[in-house]
């Protein structure tokens, strides 16, 4: 059981049928319900909606040669439907970047097709959704990373793969939800400065205490910031109080308070892996601390039985991209659809994706 998930995207207008047969509809709407695994959500007569959108789109990938990779927040008719990789930020800069296809479409937000480019500059890269931002990396601007530097000179700065080419151009390396810990025990020195989740940055402040002195930047997640420490000890006082053992499985975006009551803290990728592992244990009650799209893939990628508890808080910003997006970025792609950054941004903003994938592997 999931609660208070968002209702299943269906088409903002009717596009035809692009040619394909009854059958063939009713066939990729039978692969569409059965990969997505949410039935009562997903009805066969949405997934006969969305059928000849992701058969056209699936043709047009092949006959132009385009790897499509999506983020785990994007909706499962896209992860399901059309996309070639799933995953979370980390996995999919390496995807961008070594990937054969020339041209890359990226179904997610702004900054992640951003990092596409940076990492493969001489690939196309398209994005369906050009105003999908992010509230993380709109929270900061490269000027605010200028002025932390001359505020702190020498200090090496740590930026979070969730902002803009511009300010990854000032960073001297980037992180990810799932390496940040690991980077910043390697960097030299006794201080960094990270940039600019602060819940993030509080938990690595916890977990150098004593060895590094860690400076924060104000910014956050719209998403992550909605769950707050009493939430969760009132849903596990709840669920103990009848007879439930409830695993808490969190995204360190999350405040410091959150991260405390979890049994697991990780990335999308590695919350869904945890997930899933439980599951396979007999542990079937958890709730997910993060965005919705990685309960959706859960759901999805198990053979087991799950009772995910809570509320599911819904990103706007990565639930505005629709097939019909994609459908268009591939047929015609409007100017602001291919993502065009400065050659000398692109530059200086790969030494410090460079150096993430360095330090990380």
């Amino acid at each position: 059981m999931v609660l208070d998930m968002p209702a299943a995207p269906v088409p903002r207008v009717f596009l035809g049928t692009f040619g394909y047969s009854d059958s063939e509809i009713e066939k990729e709407a039978i692969r569409l319900q059965y990969a997505i695994k949410q039935p009562m959500r997903w009805s066969i007569e949405i997934c006969k909606s969305l059928a000849p959108l992701t058969l056209e789109i699936n043709r047009l990938k092949k006959e132009k040669d385009v790897f499509l990779i999506a983020h785990s927040y994007q909706t499962p008719d896209i992860t399901y439907g059309v996309a070639d990789s799933v995953a979370d930020s980390y996995a999919l800069s390496k995807e961008a970047r070594d990937a054969p296809q020339q041209t890359i479409l990226f179904s997610s937000v702004r900054f992640m097709a951003e990092t596409a480019k940076i990492v493969s500059p001489e690939k196309t890269v398209l994005h369906p959704s050009p105003d999908a931002g992010c509230s993380l990396s709109d929270s900061i601007e490269a000027g605010d990373v200028v002025r932390l530097k001359q505020e702190n000179p020498g200090v090496p700065v740590v930026c979070y793969i969730n902002t803009s080419a511009a300010v990854k151009a000032e960073c001297d390396v980037c992180v990810t939800s799932s390496n940040y810990l690991r980077i910043c025990e390697r960097l030299p020195g006794d201080k960094l400065i990270f940039v600019p989740d602060k819940y993030m940055g509080r938990h690595l402040q916890q977990s150098l205490q004593g060895r590094k002195e860690v400076i924060l930047y104000e910014g956050e997640c719209e998403v992550h910031a909605e769950f707050t420490g009493p939430k969760i000890r009132n849903w596990k006082s709840s669920m103990a109080e009848n007879g439930i053992d409830l695993m808490v499985l969190s995204h360190p975006e999350c405040d410091s308070e959150v991260l405390e009551e979890s049994d697991f803290v990780g990335s999308s990728e590695l919350l869904m892996k945890e997930a899933i592992r439980l599951a396979s244990v007999g542990k079937k009650d958890m709730m997910l601390i993060t965005e919705c799209g990685t309960a959706d893939r859960v759901l999805a990628e198990t053979e087991d039985n799950l009772n995910l508890m809570g509320a599911c808080v819904m990103c706007r910003h990565m639930k505005k991209t629709q097939l019909e997006d994609i459908l268009q970025a591939l047929m015609d792609p409007t100017t602001d659809q291919i993502v065009d950054i400065p050659e000398d941004t692109i530059r200086r903003a790969s030494r410090s994706l460079d150096e993430m994938f360095r330090l990380a592997e």
